[in-house]
């Protein structure tokens, strides 16, 4: 009996592996809402944070943090946290 079942496990695991090999090899069509950014790169300065640039780049009267969260997907960042000297990719306005 347990012959069997080390069987059974051994070709679940193998069907199990070979289904999620195949989704690793399916390409995936990127989409944006928003379509294609025009960009430009920007030199963060000494004591800056992303919202105090996010302040500055976001038009008056609009939302900041909907800035912060575009510069973040632009940067491929998971943190908010930046260092004076580092460039970052911000859209042309």
């Amino acid at each position: 009996m347990t012959r069997m079942l080390t069987r059974v496990f051994v070709v679940v695991s193998a069907a199990a592996l070979a289904w999620a090999g195949i989704g690793l090899c399916m390409p995936v069509r990127a989409t944006s809402a928003s379509g294609p950014v025009e960009v430009t790169s920007y030199t963060v300065q000494p004591g800056q944070s992303l919202w105090t640039y996010a302040e500055m780049a976001t038009p008056e009267g609009g939302d900041v943090s909907s800035t912060v969260d575009e510069l973040m997907r632009l940067n491929g960042m998971d943190g908010s946290a930046l260092r004076a000297g580092q460039r970052i990719i911000v859209p042309k306005r």
